[in-house]
């Protein structure tokens, strides 16, 4: 009943979660652009936020044409009348030629937006529903571009990718699971948990939407990881519990209660270290990477509420149902068939003969294909071209054809003094700071205090700007400078697009030569420089500044929650090794394929020459969360048949034996879904989707199935080896119970009631006291 009413409340929340959602962010706290950001809000009376492009374009007419005049002064009349529309520039009295494509059929008309991020996206869809409803039967058509239209249409069209992904994922994740258990039941449970799950994180946000502002690409990593763990956690702890039930001759409460004290335990240790992880990129100064976070480690923890409350329930009331309505040809999952003979221990035992031969090829593989990670570069899509059938993608893609590129999404520079006015060395600098950027090739325009000033009184001088603010009546130095004369604005247009290198490059220039060497020279003037471009500078160093941080953080939190659940220095090590291994090979493939363009036209990708900024560490986290997921369930397994035998090779195969197949049905069902998000338009989405399918497909075939044996085998009982002293220092976090058939309630030395030992080595073991068994091997 509890959980009824939870997905009442999640369902109602639901709205306001995906209502509330803006396109992607890239500030970066403390970043120029962050202070440019500040200057023009503090700074300014202005009530503009946001410069947009209102596109007008005609295949039949000349801009020099009667009826296209006449289709651009009525249809920017009736925009100016809208909300949110704070000014409006009609190019036919503006006189500026540069609003004129050389063809003379299209058009430019500045406008500027106000409002905050929320309210431009709510804005911009109502706009351009105006624009329609205008043009629509006009030999003119007319499209709103700019970042809030464009993040608004990215905004949409991953909606609808998200509903395409989700639609080809579960189906076939579903049948994943039928060949896996064989029963409609039991492969219908994790899927049908595994969504509720998703909608109850998705309550969850919405619930918080009103505190924190969550961007489009929350939605898109919250829904690819929520079905793909809550899938898996339910899967784990459903096999485990058909092998208790089988065990137990159908006693289920009893194995109810041995599912979770085994199978339960390993998820929630799994789903902490899936939080760690990612709450390691709390530590990045970028409110981008900590909303991301959040809805991450919200939707993991709601995973873990379900499998520790609803889940035990819902096993519970099914009983001994969960076997029923098999499904024809698949009776064999039904049957408990002899681990040690299946296929899985037998390729263990090949490997664990060969180790070095295997494991050493193996390496070799995974090596190659994380040098491409050398020349990773980072860069930011716009995302025009996932939304170029959209009013804003096609104006965008207009701009980019007939304009200068780079006039839809300029570079935005504060020049600011703390103290005082601008007088006249500042002006000086402010001037010959505007011609140094006029003369560089890569710029079209600049929009400068000083230019405004020369142009009005001859000369640009302390004097001039006081007249020309005394008699600036109709307000069109507003955006130019502020109210005390202590901060002048200025626009860059660059003639590339802004998420393009030569932008990237001139930003650089802008900083690292143009400002010293000319505002530089006038002491206690500074000057900063925002825009998009802009952001996706500060937003690249910003990620290379917090990575070394982030792993730290990351891997230190991993191993120590690892020595604590098993008791051992080397196996936290390995696992840590495998894990960066398997991140680091998928990163190497993202980069050849997305960045290189090898291999693109097999996944639909064309090469944008760089990474989505903020994907690298976003993905490096939740991938080695994920990774840490199979090394978790594998060990733990490997783990109680080590505390049961003392046999290092019958513990790494036994485990092998009893993990591989769920943990291949785990990565299955996670590579689908993960895949299916590759089919999506939304670049970050695409890159996100390979690199999570390539990861936990390598990880579970090269890494766990070949790698970890190979290792364990190399280092034999030192696989299970910690100081007696640093056992007895610790708190005991106990992973496993038992294997199949004990109780949950065992003694302590680990004996089941009434269970001989299985053999000479656990009768010994069961004598032992446990610091003789921590303190590693006898010579």
């Amino acid at each position: 009943m509890a959980w009824v009413i939870v997905l009442v409340g999640a369902g109602l929340l639901l709205p306001r979660f995906t209502d509330s959602l803006t396109g992607s962010s890239l500030k970066v706290e403390g970043s120029d652009s962050a202070r440019v950001e500040a200057l023009l809000t503090e700074q300014f009376d202005t009530p503009v936020t946001e410069d947009a492009l209102v596109v007008f374009d005609s295949s039949t007419l000349r801009a020099d044409s009667g009826a296209y005049r006449q289709a651009v002064t009525e249809t920017l009349g009736a925009l100016q009348r809208q909300d949110g529309v704070v000014e409006v520039e009609n190019p036919y009295t503006a006189e500026n030629p540069a609003l004129y494509s050389s063809d003379r059929r299209t058009v430019a008309a500045p406008i500027g937006l106000g409002g905050d991020e929320r309210d431009r996206q709510d804005t911009v869809p109502v706009l351009q529903d105006t624009l329609d409803d205008l043009t629509a039967d006009a030999p003119v058509r007319a499209y709103l571009t700019g970042p809030s239209a464009l993040n608004a249409a990215v905004v949409e069209q991953q909606d609808k990718d998200i509903a395409q992904a989700e639609s080809i994922g579960l189906p076939i994740a579903l049948v994943v699971l039928l060949l896996a258990f064989g029963t409609v039941l039991a492969a219908g449970l994790p899927l049908v948990l595994g969504v509720v799950a998703l909608l109850t994180t998705f309550g969850v946000l919405g619930a918080l939407s009103g505190l924190v502002g969550f961007d489009v690409f929350v939605q898109a990593v919250v829904t690819m990881l929520g079905l793909a763990l809550g899938i898996d956690y339910c899967l784990f702890a459903v096999t485990r519990q058909r092998e208790e039930l089988a065990a137990r001759n159908g006693d289920v409460p009893a194995s109810v209660g041995a599912t979770m004290a085994t199978a339960g335990k390993a998820v929630l240790f799994s789903g902490c270290t899936v939080v760690i992880s990612v709450a390691g990129l709390m530590v990045v100064r970028a409110p981008v990477f900590r909303t991301m976070a959040l809805g991450v480690m919200i939707a993991v923890a709601v995973m873990l509420v379900v499998a520790v409350t609803l889940l035990p329930a819902v096993l519970g009331l099914l009983g001994t149902r969960i076997n029923r309505f098999a499904v024809p040809g698949l009776r064999r999952a039904l049957e408990r068939t002899d681990t040690s003979r299946s296929m899985w221990a037998r390729w263990t035992g090949v490997v664990m003969r060969r180790p070095v031969l295997i494991g050493g090829l193996t390496s070799v593989v995974l090596v190659l294909a994380i040098v491409p990670v050398s020349q990773l570069k980072l860069g930011f899509d716009v995302g025009a071209s996932a939304v170029s059938d959209a009013p804003a993608g096609k104006g965008y893609e207009l701009v980019d054809d007939k304009f200068v590129p780079g006039a839809a999404t300029p570079l935005q520079i504060v020049v600011h003094t703390p103290e005082g006015r601008l007088g006249d060395r500042e002006l000086d600098a402010l001037e010959r700071f505007s011609e140094r950027l006029r003369n560089h090739p890569e710029v079209s325009d600049v929009v400068s205090l000083s230019d405004v000033l020369r142009d009005q009184g001859g000369t640009a001088d302390a004097a001039t700007l006081r007249a020309a603010v005394a008699a600036d009546s109709d307000g069109a130095l507003e955006r130019l400078v502020s109210p005390d004369t202590r901060t002048t604005a200025m626009l860059v247009m660059s003639r590339s697009a802004a998420d393009s290198e030569e932008s990237v490059s001139l930003v650089h220039w802008i900083r690292q030569t143009a400002v010293p060497e000319t505002i530089g020279a006038a002491p206690g003037l500074s000057a900063y420089v925002g825009g998009l471009s802009g952001q996706t500078v500060d937003i690249s160093e910003e990620v290379e500044r917090s990575t070394p941080l982030v792993l730290l953080v990351v891997l230190g939190l991993s191993f120590v929650l690892l020595l604590l659940a098993f008791r051992s220095v080397l196996l936290p090590l390995s696992a840590i090794v495998m894990n960066l291994l398997s991140v680091g090979a998928a990163f190497g493939l993202l980069t050849l394929v997305f960045q290189e363009g090898i291999g693109g036209s097999l996944f639909d990708v064309s090469s944008t020459g760089f990474i989505q900024a903020y994907l690298p560490l976003l993905t490096f986290v939740i991938l080695f969360g994920l990774s840490m997921d199979y090394e978790v369930f594998l060990i733990s397994r490997m783990k109680e048949e080590w505390g049961r035998t003392q046999d290092n090779s019958r513990a790494v195969i036994e485990g092998v034996a009893h993990t591989a197949k769920v943990i291949t049905a785990a990565a299955a069902i996670m590579v689908v879904i993960f895949a299916a998000f590759m089919l999506t338009k939304v670049s970050e989405v695409k890159q996100m989707g390979f690199a999570l399918a390539v990861a936990v497909l390598l990880d579970a075939t090269l890494v766990r199935v070949v790698l970890v044996p190979a290792l364990m085998r190399l280092l034999g009982h030192y696989n299970w080896w910690m100081p007696a002293w640093l056992d007895r220092s610790l708190p005991r976090l106990e992973l496993t119970e038992g294997t199949p058939g004990d109780s949950p309630a065992a003694a302590p030395d680990g004996a089941a009631e009434g269970r001989e030992p299985a053999s000479a080595a656990e009768a010994r073991h069961m004598r032992r006291p446990a610091e003789e068994v921590s303190a590693g091997p006898k010579e």
